[in-house]
């Protein structure tokens, strides 16, 4: 999975949980931060430069539109069509949000600076 996507993914999932957006994503992987500006309509992941707009069950991309739907009280799951690859996550009512991949690996992300959405 992309390492931009697995941000937005993250970010969004705290933003339909929470109804907040947070500013800034911590990796807690890298140690790498990365700003989130928000707009009306969604938000920019500056670090990629991409504008993020979302509607029922799915993200939106300037690409395309990637699958995603939030499972149980903290779950959620997706697909990317760019990558053919499936994803699931936890977390996104509190201060972190966890991403899985297909393989199994996971990437950990802290929610910082909020605003509400």
């Amino acid at each position: 999975m992309r390492a931009e996507l697995r941000r937005i993914v993250a970010v969004e999932a705290q933003r339909r949980r929470s109804g907040r957006l947070p500013r800034v994503v911590h990796s807690l992987g890298t140690g790498e931060s990365f700003p989130v500006l928000p707009r009306d309509d969604g938000f920019v992941d500056v670090a990629s430069g991409i504008e993020v707009r979302a509607e029922e069950g799915r993200i939106l991309l300037p690409q395309g539109a990637v699958a995603f739907a939030l499972d149980g009280d903290v779950g959620f799951a997706g697909y990317d069509p760019e990558t053919r690859e499936r994803f699931t996550g936890r977390g996104a009512a509190g201060a972190s949000v966890t991403v899985y991949d297909e393989r199994g690996d996971f990437f950990q992300y802290a929610m910082l600076d909020w605003e509400e959405a």
